[in-house]
């Protein structure tokens, strides 16, 4: 389990530090990526590649934080794992909304890699 977390809490870490090579170090290279934004009709969807999600990120201006706000869920099976908890990220300390994040990551040779990852976006309803 505390490999699996490691590798999630790396990417936050890589994304804070816009370190372009640790962030894509730890997704395979067919990653993919789905954002739920919440809105007032409903969800809207986004989906995103590696590299598409990479430059998104990584270019925005400002300090991004993202970070678990409780202890999330480790599932492991021998080469699959999940992790899925409630976040909230911040640019500068502002805080711009919170979700779940569920990550879905593969042993690729000796590394744990994320393989995919949907999250929820919900501007309302954070918790303090």
């Amino acid at each position: 389990d505390a490999a699996v977390l490691a590798v999630v809490d790396g990417w936050f870490a890589a994304m804070r530090a816009k370190d372009r090579p640790a962030f894509v170090a730890v997704m395979h290279p067919d990653s993919t990526f789905f954002a739920m934004r919440q809105t007032d009709d409903g969800w809207t969807q986004v989906r995103r590649n590696r590299s598409e999600l990479t430059e998104a990120l990584l270019t925005r201006p400002g300090e991004i934080i993202e970070r678990f706000i409780e202890i999330p869920t480790v599932l492991v099976h021998g080469p699959i794992a999940t992790v899925w908890g409630r976040y909230d990220i911040s640019i500068d300390g502002k805080r711009l909304h919170c979700g779940v994040d569920s990550f879905n990551l593969i042993k690729d040779g000796a590394s744990w890699k994320i393989a995919n990852a949907s999250w929820t976006i919900e501007p309302e309803g954070c918790p303090k």
